[in-house]
């Protein structure tokens, strides 16, 4: 299934393991992953700053990478930003 949520940008928050994304809808979420990092042990090196900062879009706006094969797909960050926004 193709998600129809594209990443046009996405910034780390300075200290914090947050994202702020910004969506091809114009909308931007601040997304909090603390407690999703920290239910996947796939995930486990993003608690690491220094490597979590280096957050970039991937491909064609369909996810949030940091090489190493740790990348989080744009549907399980909008429907965390919808979640987190009360929407």
């Amino acid at each position: 299934m193709i998600s129809k949520f594209r990443i046009t940008a996405v910034h780390p928050v300075a200290g914090k393991l947050a994202l702020a994304v910004d969506w091809s809808n114009g909308k931007r979420h601040t997304i909090d992953l603390v407690a999703h990092i920290r239910a996947f042990p796939v995930l486990k090196p993003l608690e690491d700053l220094a490597l979590f900062e280096k957050a970039e879009v991937g491909e064609w706006g369909f996810d949030v990478n940091w090489g190493d094969d740790l990348e989080l797909p744009a549907m399980t960050l909008h429907r965390l930003a919808l979640e987190q926004a009360g929407e």
